[in-house]
């Protein structure tokens, strides 16, 4: 009877151990931070296209200056370095040349990294670009909304639907505005013009849509070569050529 007791004791105290081993086991384990979705937006006049160089080669990410790029996730949380080709000061060929460094952000799933040229110290100088990351989390950043982001010298006051906000150079808003039965907005974009108080000039009417699971950017921009960029030579010689003015440029995504 002895022997049997010991056993019935012992086979607890094993069957309670495989237990809380099972237990741990079946514990998940939480996910490790992945790096975050980015997109890119320069806002540079000089023409060029704008490539990362990571530790297996390079990747172009952007054609032109003010096109927003397609996202790409960094495989870690390593900085690495922006290049745009550029004329060579002496010799006029094309070359590339680091313009900035990113780091990924680690607290957040995507963001809008904005590139912007800073005044070289010298002509002979290499350029220097300000990185700005635009947190775009879906706390502050939720589906159904719209983000304005204005990065031109002058307030512009935007529409959507029923909401209105007014945001001012540097500043960023949010609206969730109201759709119609096929997610349509009816939306309006004007700046604030110098020629009288208070006055304020159009510069978009139209209308956009909002997807199911879907948010959208707006950024204002100012271009004093007017999108130069964008028009081939043969526009310019026939229309001329474009003047400096503001531009309102969007994208969408799923949070």
């Amino acid at each position: 009877m002895r022997i049997l007791r010991k056993f019935l004791h012992w086979s607890l105290v094993i069957g309670h151990c495989a237990f809380a081993a099972g237990a741990l086991a079946q514990t998940p384990t939480p996910d490790a931070p992945k790096p975050a979705r980015l997109r890119f937006l320069f806002l540079d006049e000089t023409p060029g296209y704008y490539s990362l160089k990571l530790a297996n080669g390079s990747r172009q990410i952007s054609s032109n200056p003010y096109e927003i790029s397609a996202p790409y996730t960094p495989a870690d949380f390593k900085s690495f370095d922006v290049y745009k080709t550029l004329p060579d000061p002496k010799t006029g060929s094309i070359r590339p040349v680091k313009i900035a460094t990113v780091t990924p952000p680690a607290n957040t799933p995507s963001a809008l990294v904005i590139i912007t040229p800073r005044p070289a110290a010298s002509p002979d100088a290499s350029p220097v670009y300000n990185v700005e990351l635009v947190d775009s989390n879906p706390a502050l950043f939720p589906a159904g909304s719209i983000r304005i982001i204005n990065r031109s010298p002058v307030s512009m006051a935007a529409q959507f639907s029923d909401s209105r906000v007014v945001t001012a150079p540097g500043e960023v808003s949010l609206v969730q505005p109201v759709t119609d039965a096929r997610r349509r907005i009816l939306f309006k974009i004007a700046i604030q013009v110098q020629q009288e108080a208070g006055g304020w000039q159009l510069i978009q009417d139209d209308i956009t849509v909002i997807r199911p699971k879907e948010r959208m950017v707006g950024i204002l921009v100012y271009s004093a070569g007017g999108m130069r960029h964008m028009l081939t030579a043969e526009e310019i010689a026939e229309m001329g050529a474009p003047k400096p003015g503001c531009f309102w440029l969007t994208f969408s995504d799923s949070p």
